[in-house]
């Protein structure tokens, strides 16, 4: 999703097109059929088809369809839903006759009564889509807005797991279910106190007056601002507009680990900085950006100056920044208002501490960075890879003659 929210830059008209009936309209291989059995009072029946439920139904299907759509422009699938954007209503009309044509000749079937088209403004993932950016859908913000109380822990949780989707827009929604959270660990009786009526009210707010995301522009200056706490690392993407303002792309927090809680205040604030960036690595690699940090010693650490200087752990994050172009840029934390809210108010981290994560990061989503011919073009005007290129092809010249 995020991938696919990042290719929107500057896109006005929109339309989504749903499948009908999308799993059944895929044939399963003879010799999976049987598996499919199912027995009734009658007789034996398979599946020629493929039926929902299986577990490698999705990414199959995912598959199939991205290699269907491959190299459309404008054209964006999450499984049976596609979207077909366009600068222009020329553009988006052309879009969406090539991408129509395409589903035809791999004889899918649409769905017309849940397709739309032409619209400045549609629901596509729980996202409302418009030329402003991405705001939560409308329909969920109501069911936020007129949710009851919760009166049990399975009710808490369906209205929490309801409420993260859209943490994105909130910088200081962990803070703000904190009461809440508190009630769902098996030490705490389920006991809905004021405080707890407060947090549940003002998330509701919250979400119903959330600002715009704007979309990512990769022509635009790209900068991102962290910062660390004693029990959290918070961290804002954000570009510079041609109105020279500054909108915000991203938020993201999370906690410390046990482990990491035991860091130097240095330390955190370089995890912040590697854990922001590689967070937003499909929209950072390969283009130049700055680093905000309220910590004036990394600027020097984390720049090949502190080649030496830092600590083996700050070293090894620093090698993994290296993968980056960037510059570093000290604010102090009076003025870094954001990302301190956020790393004081940080969201429960599930995944493992990057102290313990030092393997090589292998790129497995198709980063919209640069594209091929960008790189080969890079490659090209390097005098270090044209040198290295010039000594390997002599020496297998120089290694064939010796061996004739």
């Amino acid at each position: 999703m995020e991938e696919m929210f990042a290719n929107l830059c500057g896109a006005t008209v929109f339309s989504t097109l749903d499948l009908q009936s999308a799993y059944h309209q895929v044939m399963l291989h003879e010799d999976t059929q049987n598996l499919t059995a199912f027995i009734t009072h009658d007789r034996l029946f398979r599946f020629k088809r493929v039926p929902y439920g299986l577990a490698s139904a999705p990414s199959c299907f995912q598959r199939k369809m991205s290699e269907i759509l491959k190299g459309q422009s404008g054209a964006h699938c999450y499984l049976d839903d596609i979207m077909v954007t366009g600068a222009t209503l020329k553009e988006h009309d052309e879009n969406l006759q090539a991408v129509l044509q395409r589903i035809d000749k791999a004889g899918l079937k649409l769905n017309m009564a849940k397709c739309h088209f032409r619209k400045a403004e549609l629901s596509f993932l729980g996202h409302t889509l418009s030329e402003k950016g991405l705001q939560p859908d409308a329909s969920h913000v109501s069911a936020v807005s007129d949710a009851p109380p919760p009166a049990d822990g399975v009710s808490l949780r369906s209205f929490l797991g309801l409420t993260s989707w859209y943490s994105k827009f909130i910088p200081n929604y962990a803070t703000v279910v904190k009461p809440l959270r508190v009630l769902l660990r098996g030490s705490t009786p389920f006991i809905w106190s004021p405080e707890a009526q407060e947090s549940f009210e003002t998330i509701k707010k919250l979400i119903a007056h959330s600002a715009a995301l704007a979309f990512f522009n990769p022509e635009l200056p790209t900068i991102v601002t962290t910062d660390a706490s004693d029990y959290g690392i918070g961290g804002v993407l954000t570009q510079i507009h041609s109105d020279n303002t500054e909108r915000t792309v991203d938020f993201a927090s999370r906690t410390l680990t046990v482990a990491e809680r035991k860091y130097s205040t240095v330390e955190k604030e370089a995890l912040a900085c590697v854990w922001a960036t590689e967070r937003w690595r499909t929209y950072l690699w390969g283009r130049h950006f700055t680093l905000r940090m309220d910590h004036s010693p990394l600027t020097t650490l984390l720049s090949s100056k502190g080649q030496g200087r830092a600590g083996m752990r700050i070293a090894r994050w620093s090698a993994r920044l290296m993968a980056f172009t960037y510059d570093i840029h000290y604010k102090p934390g009076l003025e870094n208002v954001t990302a301190d809210c956020l790393s004081r108010l940080p969201l429960p981290s599930t995944k493992p501490s990057l102290e313990h994560d030092l393997e090589v990061i292998a790129l497995t989503s198709t980063l919209t960075a640069i594209t091929s011919s960008e790189f080969k073009a890079a490659c090209d005007s390097c005098p270090i890879q044209a040198e290295l290129r010039r000594m390997l092809t002599s020496k297998s010249v120089q290694k064939h003659s010796i061996m004739l």
